[in-house]
């Protein structure tokens, strides 16, 4: 019976130390592409969810605007009641360029008291940039749209 199991494990052999290497190495060769890559995707995840925030805080501005037809009584509790998931902070300065501080779906917004035609909204992604859109509606042709971080196609 031994006999008979010692044959059968004779011709059996393990890995070489070369095929173990080989294996290591296209398995460290893989993840040195893969964690970039997700990374990458990480920092794009958190830039969208910046540019969302201010589309929605967009939005908001918009449908405050069609009720007063001016944008000098927004406050943050009017915009938070028609878009209770954002975070308003009113800015005294350009909201384009937020506090450092980016808290998840939190947005800065200033408007144009005086007379009430333009308003700016900003939001800091947690990979660091700045997402923003300045509007001024003075014009006759329905106003003018000034985006920062990235082109008009780029949102």
């Amino acid at each position: 019976m031994f006999e008979k199991f010692h044959k059968r494990t004779k011709g059996e052999g393990g890995f070489t130390l070369i095929e173990l290497l080989v294996v290591i190495i296209i398995i460290a060769i893989l993840a040195a592409i893969a964690i970039p890559t997700f990374l990458g995707q990480r920092s794009k995840a958190q830039d969208t969810a910046a540019k969302s925030n201010v589309r929605n805080a967009m939005m908001s501005m918009e449908s405050a605007y069609v009720d007063s037809r001016s944008f000098a009584a927004v406050d943050a509790g009017v915009l938070s009641a028609i878009e209770p998931a954002l975070t308003f902070t009113l800015s005294t300065t350009a909201a384009i360029g937020p506090s450092a501080k980016a808290e998840e779906d939190a947005v800065n917004f200033s408007v144009d008291t005086a007379n009430g035609t333009s308003y700016e909204i900003g939001s800091l992604s947690k990979s660091g940039k700045t997402f923003g859109v300045a509007v001024e509606k003075s014009g006759t042709d329905g106003g003018t749209t000034y985006y920062v971080g990235g082109s008009e196609e780029d949102w």
